[in-house]
This record gives C-alpha cells, structure tokens and sequence, in this order.
C-alpha cells in the first residue's frame, strides 16, 4: 500500500512538473520609442486566441509555455513578436507603424495610405473633439478641414446644419454633400447618429476622389466610420457629462418707460405732419407708474440643463471582433419648452470565418424626440416666440397680478400691434413634437478567391419613421378660441445592394497594382400623411384624438420612389513608389432624370509625383516629405425631386354647397431631356513635410465648373405654364485651401501641437440660359407686407447670394437738404436717405445694387494642443471673414413698423437735425416702404472661442489596475465668446435653412448658447 502511495506522489509531482514547464506566468512592460508605458497593448500566445491586455502603465502577466511566442499589437503601431524562451520577464518596445505615420484615411470603397493618395482628402482627428459636447455629427467638421463651411442654421437642439464643400455648386438643385456611413451612401440624416460612435471622418473634395460616386459626387464627400471591436481583451469605457447652456446673446429692448415714451412721441410726430388730433397711449402717471416693466427675452428663455451618457463594451480575438455601444442625449433648449433627446444602440460584428471568407454587420437603432419651438417663421399673425417676445410690449406682465392667468393679447390698442399674443404661454402651452425612430443596418461578406483578388457584397436598408404632433390650445390668442391639432406620419425606407471585386498585385518592387470594379443598385420609398383640426371643445387631449375637433381640414397623403443603378471602377497603379496614378469611371442611370438621359457618366484621373523620393530632393534634410498632386474629372448632382421630368397632375378641390368636388389638372410640362447638373473640376496640391514631419503642409488650388444647371427658365404664357425644368445655366468657383500642423514643442512632460487651415472661395454665376439677371430671395410678409420684393439677385459675374437693394445713406436732417437733392419722392426730415443710383431722382426699383455678399472671403480654424505630464488643454479657434447677414429683425424692432418694441439704441433716434444719423424719427415707415437696404445687411464677420477643453488623467491606483484601466476628467467651454460686429443673436444663423437663394437672413431665429459642461471618463 504504501509502495502505491509513494508511486501516486511521484506521478502527482511529474505531472505537476510537467504543467508547470508547459505553462508559467510571463510578465513585462510594453512601452513606445520615447519609453513611455503603452496602455490596452493586446499581448497573445502566438496560435492562441485568448490573450490580454496591458494596463495603464503598461504592465501585462500572462500564462505562456516555455520557448513561446509572444505577440503584441496596438492600433498605430508595428505588430511584434517576441521569443520568450525561458524567461518570465520580457521588456517590449512597439514602433510607430508606417500606416499612423501615413495616415490611412478611408476613401470610396476602400482605405487608402495618405503617402499614396492622389486626391485632395481631409480628415478629422476624433481626439481633437473627444471632450466637446456636440450632438450632431456634421458639427464636429466646423473649421477643422479646409475647404468645408459648416454653418449652424438653426442653433435649436436637433437643429439643422448646412455644409458646402469648396462652394456652391448649384442654384435650385441641393448643395449638400453626400453622407456615407459605414459604407451606406445616401444616409444623411445626422441627427440620429450618436457622435460618441464614430471612430474617423473624412471629406473627399475633388473629382479624383469622388467620382467613384458619380452622379452625387458633385457636393463632395463625408464618410463617416463607426468604431468597431478590436482583438484583445474586452475593453468597458463609460463616458458622462453634464452642463449647462445660456444665450450667448440678447437684444438689448427698451424698456417700459422707454417704449410708452416712444409710442407718445409716435404719435406727436404722426398729429404734427397729418393735422390729426390723436390721444397719446400713455399719460404722463401712466408712464410715471411703469417702471422697467416686463423683460420678455428673460421671461422666454433659460439656463437649460444637458446630459450625456455613454456606455461602450468591445473587445474579441483575431478571429471575432464585436463591440456594443448604449447612448443617451437630453438637451433642453434655452427656449422655455423646447429640448431634444436620443437614445441609440449599436452593435457591429466582424468574422474571420476561415482564411478566405469574412463577414460582418453593423446595426443602429435610434429614436430621437424634439419639441422645437416656433421660430423661423413668417412673423406677424403667423407668431413665432422669439420674434414676439422682442416685439412684445415690456409694459404688459407675463401673468394677471390678480387672477395668476397668463396675460392674454398685446396693447394697447391701436398704438401696439394687438395682433399677436402672450410669447411664453405660447412658448409653454403649445405643442410641436417631433419623433424619428430610425434603424440603419449594413452587412458584408468577403470572399478572397486568391491572393489579393476579393470579392465583396454589401448590403443595407435604412428605415426611418417620422411624426410630428402640433396642438395650439384654444385659450391662446392666435388660436381664435377654436384651437388646432396637426399630426403628420412620414416613412423614409431605402436599401441598397453594392457587389466588387479589388485586386492588389505587386508585380515587383517597382510595380503596384489595385484595381476595383463593381455594381451597385439602391432605392428610396417614401410615403407622407398629413391630417388636420380645428375647433376643439377640450384642450385636454392635445393631438392624441384630432377627431374631435369639428371642422376638419382636407387630408394629405403622398408617395414617392427614386432608384439609383450604378456600374464603377476604379485603378490605382504605383509605379516605383514616387509616381502615382489613379483612374476612376461611374456610370449612373436614376429613374429621377429623362426617358432619354436616364445614364450619366463620370471619369476622372489624377496623378501624385511623391518628390520626396527623389534623389535630388533627399539631399534636402529639412524635408521629410514632399508630394505633388493633380487631378481632374467629372461629377454629377441628381438631388430633385422625383419624376420632375414626366408631366405630373395636381389636385383642386372646391365647394359647391355642401358638397366638396375634387378634380386634378396638369401641373407642368413634361421633359425627356431632363439630366445631371455636370461639375468639372480640376485640381492642384501639394503636401509638404519638413523637420521629420513636426512641420506638414498641406495646399491645393482647384476650380469648378458646374454646367446644365437644373433650372426653371420661363416660357409663353400661352403654354398654359409659366416656367419649366431644364438644364441650363452655369456657376463657376475657384479658390485656395492651406492647412498646417506643427509639434512645437514635444518634452518627456509637456508637448504642443498646432493645426491651422483658410480657405479661400471665389463663387460666381456664368449663365442664366441667356438671361442677366434674375431677382431672388425670400423675406417676409409680416415685414413686407404685399408683393415680395426679394433680397437678391442672380447675376452673371456675381455670385450667389447677393444682396440686392438700396444703398443707405443715413438721414435726411433739414426741408432744405431735401429741397437741394432734388429728390421727388415725398420725404421728411427725419426719415432715411437712400442713394440716387441713376440719378433721375425718384428713388424706385432702378435704384437698386449689390448690397452685400452671403459668401465669404474666407474661413477658417485654428487648434491648439497642450498636455503638461496627466493634463490636457485644447483650444479651437474657428471663424468666418468677409460674410454679410441679412438682419430682417430689424425692421421690426429698430426702424420701418410702428406698433412694436423697440432697441434700446432706439432711444437715440433723430429727433431734430444733427440728432442722429443712423436712426430714423419714431414715426418713419419709409425703410420698411422701400425695402431692403443696405443698413440691416450687416457685416457678419466672427472669430469665434469655440471650444475650450482642459482634461486631467487621474492615475489609476494599483490595487485597480486590474478592473480599471483608465480614468478622466474633463471640463468644456463651448461657444465661449464671439468677436464679431454683427447687432444680432449670433453671425451664423440662416432663418431658410440651406436654401441657396436665401442664404444668410436672420428673422424670428433661435439664438445660439453658450455650454459649459463636466465629464468623466473611465475604462475597465
């Protein structure tokens, strides 16, 4: 018995020895060239699929047999392999990879090294924005590529965004880029992509780069690629932050005392100049009585609180990479009752099958929620909270001192205008929700037939359901006492299937080949009802039962599809790895254009000379890098509405007694021709490097011509129509683009980093199908009551967006200067002076000139980085030269209506000669009678403190190293100061969103806030 135990021990003890020569506990550091721990380096078992990861200061233990394989890989940095033999401590030093140091940005179908890109490509680094609270993806763009204006519409939470890239291209077709993303062209609704999810954005700007996408490549480019898991241990990071936003800015109103003085005074002047015998609005104890009275901009808007949460989970092995994100949005707006919130989830997959197949999928689900204020209205009856509550009278309360009931109507009656009501119960009591519940899902499969030869299938649907609730109580004043309810139900469904095949060869060091060659098939669906109520007995149900409201508006319902059928390819030939050659052609048939022009084609070639590998540009050591490029191709702008070609009917629809007929009617004149706007673009750059690269720069000089506009050209009356679609027409823009990079200082503790880019754009219309001009622009008929006389014009030699309007000269002072003038318009001292332009002296339409210009001279941006040992300090710099705003506010509150409240400043107006010459007498109307003028189209130009971000990494205790990764703590300043001469909210405004005739106008818009938020970050 005993024999046996002693021979269960020794087998016990070998096998125990044998584990432990097979398997044993190897530690070490990684760290980077500078020595500097590396923290999240993968550290695997070469044929092992498990792994580890280091920590915070780069220390990692793993179990690994004797004589193993060590393999280490981190994003940015070469793979390595390490044979441990038997040692059980290993020191690892990772180098840069070839591919950070070029920087591999993704372009059409593919990524590209940046030594090896022939186009003008831009790219944003995420870490530049990792601490700043945006909510919208195309936000983080603002000033930080060159090239491409960013401008916030709208500043409501959700608000709308414009962008041009490299000017604009068209006059009635869209001038917005084209939004791919994860590979999904054509998803460019922003609002429901959570910026916390997208791992890079890059912005392909010439015809080399964007003709892969053919008939939408016109605009320009926006790829946006969501972060996906890598091989390694399962990382956990949890993000929130919280803040809080105030108005940038306010108007500064009279007040009580100052407006019941300014309406007397109306009146006096009015009595005197008419012979008319009118009581003032106030007595002399009434305004004694008033004091400061009502603030109603401080009554309507708010601090207004705004959170974020962010949960991610990543992670996988060489095989398997998957990674989960969970966010959720709340910003209130700084306008009472107004807000938006977003929640997402997303989930992407990436599997290596076997040696030759891959497949993977990304998928988003979003709902977003808004309840937007009315802005951006027409004014007058038609409200609008911000407009009303400068316009309000500061004499009124915002609530009855005795019944404690919002105060119900403007007055008083006739001398203020009675035909709006209380701004904040309006603001309060109305409804205008807006819901979008949006799920976007791509999948891949890969199949490698041979080395290098690949073929790839993409497909995805985007499906978006939108609905909008509207209910205006009946105790309101625009109401009527009947009250309405509005619901509308909008589906947007599209899919797309894109099949291709890339061939990569290496024929020998000097030769590299990559081709690609694929076809792509997409639609669009959407349907739209819209129903509406009025006359409701109970505010109680809102929209949620319109039926019982007892006099129903007639319904609306539509339906639309485009289609888009596309052939593409694409060839890159490096050729000794100094000349660069890239050909590209799409062809694209969509069911939107003619019977007769339904395909479009779209070639570009460009060539790079990387100089910098030439001999006698070695011998330069100050370069490290230096690369000539060119391009030249043609895109194309599809975005009209479908079946603008075919000859459409539209219904009407009348009462005869008690029955309603309906008929429908031809509505326009059908074309077969009906095609692409066409944009030539050429292009030339260079990048440059010096010093081992802590000097880049970049420069590019490109011109584009767009011809066959999409453009309404009147016809003969005798038609039946007065105008009709074709193509025709030009607009040309030129300009220039700079961008710089500098480390300028880079210590053990303390580096700085500079990144600057302007851009300068020529923009200008070349034809009109032979006409001169054409006047533009929409303005308002609460300001311009009657005919619209337009805010700009359309001229050949000028560009789009021009002002167009009289020429201020300040005011008229003395009968005797009138007399002297000549002038015959009937005149009074007191009033504005405008400019005789043709010297009739009648001032009339005649009169009228450029005012001013909607584009500017230039843009641009500019990024500091400090990082002092744990501490973090970015501030961006962002700004816009040379740019007027149309400031139609104005009119209604400084000079031209009689009946509303007025600018402090309105105080100093001309009261006598010598008084004033900028501010018309109270009772002046004569610059809202004329029209626009050059006096409210105000310079605009901004430089603006953007972002000011300070963050500290916190170390991480040992005892928690091996749960907690990392730790952060950040605080933000968002907008936080404007120079800029412009009298309104803010110089980025456009109350028309993205309309190209109606660029830069402000009237009744939502003012821009200033944030100042607290973060933390922590990974596990």
């Amino acid at each position: 018995m005993q024999k046996i135990k002693l021979f269960l021990m020794m087998v016990a003890l070998l096998m125990y020895s044998s584990v432990n020569a097979q398997t044993r506990i190897v530690s070490g550091t990684v760290t980077d060239d500078g020595k500097l721990p590396l923290p999240g380096v993968s550290v695997s078992v070469k044929g092992v699929k498990s792994g580890t990861q280091s920590g915070v200061d780069g220390k990692f233990s793993i179990n690994a047999p004797a004589n193993a394989t060590l393999v280490f890989t981190y994003l940015g940095f070469k793979t390595k392999e390490v044979l441990i033999g038997n040692s059980t401590n290993v020191s690892v030093t990772l180098e840069l990879s070839a591919t950070e140091l070029d920087q591999v940005v993704v372009v059409g179908y593919g990524t590209q090294k940046k030594r090896d890109v022939t186009g003008a490509v831009g790219s944003v680094s995420m870490k530049d924005i990792e601490n700043v609270p945006v909510t919208r993806a195309d936000q983080i763009l603002q000033g930080r590529v060159s090239g491409v204006q960013v401008t916030q519409t709208n500043s409501e939470p959700g608000g709308n965004v414009s962008i041009r890239i490299r000017g604009t291209n068209s006059i009635t077709s869209g001038n917005e880029p084209l939004f791919v993303i994860d590979g999904f062209p054509g998803a460019g609704d922003l609002n429901s992509i959570n910026p916390n999810d997208i791992e890079s954005i890059d912005v392909l700007k010439d015809a080399s780069a964007t003709a892969i996408y053919g008939s939408r490549g016109a605009n320009g480019v926006v790829i946006i690629t969501t972060k996906k898991g890598k091989a390694g241990q399962t990382a956990i990071n949890f993000e929130t932050y919280t803040g809080l936003q105030t108005v940038s800015k306010t108007y500064d109103m009279m007040n009580a005392t100052e407006y019941a003085n300014y309406l007397n005074d109306v009146v006096t002047l009015t009595n005197a100049e008419t012979g008319s015998v009118r009581a003032p609005a106030y007595t002399a104890a009434q305004i004694s009585a008033l004091g400061e009275g009502t603030d109603w901009q401080d009554a309507l808007l708010r601090t207004a609180p705004i959170s974020n949460y962010q949960l991610s989970i990543s992670g996988g092995n060489t095989d398997t990479q998957q990674s989960l994100s969970l966010n959720y949005t709340n910003q209130d707006g700084v306008v009472i009752n107004s807000g938006f919130k977003r929640a997402t989830l997303r989930y992407s997959l990436d599997k290596k099958i076997s040696d030759r197949i891959k497949m993977g999928f990304n998928t988003q689900i979003s709902r977003t929620d808004e309840n937007r204020a009315l802005v951006n209205t027409a004014g007058g009856s038609a409200g609008g909270v911000i407009l009303d509550a400068l316009r309000y009278n500061p004499a009124i309360p915002v609530t009855d001192p005795i019944t404690g009931e919002y105060t119900f109507q403007n007055g008083p009656a006739p001398y203020a205008d009675n035909n709006m009501g209380n701004p904040v119960a309006f603001a309060k009591k109305v409804n205008n929700k807006f819901a979008n519940l949006r799920s976007l899902m791509n999948i891949f499969g890969e199949y490698e037939f041979m080395k290098g030869l690949k073929l790839r299938v993409n497909g995805g649907v985007d499906l978006n359901y939108n609905t909008r609730d509207y209910f205006l109580p009946t105790d309101l004043f625009l109401a009527n006492g009947q009250g309405t309810a509005t619901r509308t139900a909008r589906n947007n469904y599209s899919w797309i299937n894109e099949n291709f095949l890339t061939y990569d060869k290496s024929f020998s060091k000097n030769h590299v080949l990559n081709l690609l060659a694929g076809l792509s098939v997409q639609q669009f669906d959407n349907t739209n009802f819209n129903a509406t109520n009025t006359n409701f007995f109970t505010n109680i149900l809102g929209s949620d039962n319109i039926g019982i409201g007892s006099n129903i508006q007639p319904l609306s319902s539509s339906r639309s599809r485009k289609s888009l059928a596309s052939y593409f390819g694409r060839a890159n030939y490096n050729f000794m790895e100094k000349y660069l050659f890239t050909f590209t052609m799409r062809a694209d048939a969509s069911s939107v254009f003619g019977a007769n022009n339904k395909w479009g084609y779209f070639p570009s070639a460009a060539f790079a000379w990387r100089m910098i590998d030439e001999n006698f540009i070695k011998d330069l050591t100050f370069l490290s890098d230096l690369k000539l490029r060119t391009s030249y191709g043609i895109t194309g702008n599809q975005e009209i509405d479908p079946y603008s070609s075919l000859g459409r009917y539209s219904a009407n629809g009348y009462t005869s007694g008690a029955t309603r007929l309906i008929g429908i009617a031809p509505n326009n004149i059908s074309n077969p021709d009906l095609s692409w706007e066409s944009t030539a673009s050429l292009d030339i750059g260079i990048d440059a490097g010096f010093l081992q690269n802590r000097i880049t720069f970049t420069a590019d000089y490109y011109q584009k011509k767009t011809s066959d506009l999409l453009l309404q050209v009147s016809i003969p009356r005798s038609t039946g129509y007065a105008t009709t679609l074709i193509n025709a027409g030009g607009v040309e823009n030129k300009g220039v683009e700079l961008g710089l990079s500098t480390v300028n200082f880079d210590g053990k503790n303390f580096q700085w980093s500079t990144n600057a880019n302007i851009s300068f754009n020529k923009n200008k219309v070349t034809d009109l199908n032979g006409e001169y001009q054409r006047f533009v622009g929409e303005t308002s008929s609460s300001v311009f009551p009657g005919a619209n006389p337009g805010s700009n014009v359309l001229r050949v030699g000028e560009p789009i967006g021009s002002f167009y309007g009289y020429t201020f000269l300040g005011i008229w002072q003395t009968p005797a200067e009138i007399t002297a003038s000549g002038i015959t318009n009937v005149v009074r001292p007191g009033d504005p002076r405008y400019a005789d332009t043709n010297g009739d002296k009648v001032i009339n339409a005649s009169d009228r000139t450029i005012i001013g210009q909607a584009q500017p001279d230039f843009i641009y941006g500019f990024t500091n980085n400090f990082s002092y040992k744990g501490f973090n300090l970015n501030v961006f710099l962002q700004g816009v030269e040379g740019v007027n705003v149309l400031n139609l506010n104005r009119y209604e509150i400084e000079s031209g209506l009689l009946n509303t409240n007025k600018l402090q400043s309105v105080v100093n107006r001309w009261t006598g000669p010598g008084t004033s010459n900028t501010i018309p007498k109270a009772n002046s109307t004569l610059r809202r009678s004329t029209g626009v003028s050059s006096d409210v189209v105000e310079d605009a130009s901004f430089l603006r403190i953007k972002t000011v971000s300070l963050a500290y990494k916190i170390p991480v205790l040992k005892s928690m190293m091996k749960t907690v990764k990392s730790t952060s703590i950040y605080v933000t300043a968002q907008n936080l100061y404007t120079f800029t001469d412009y009298t309104g909210f803010d110089p980025e405004v456009n109350s028309f969103g993205a309309s190209n005739l109606s660029l830069n106008t402000d009237y009744n818009a939502y003012p821009n806030v200033r944030t100042f938020i607290v973060g933390l970050k922590i990974g596990f």
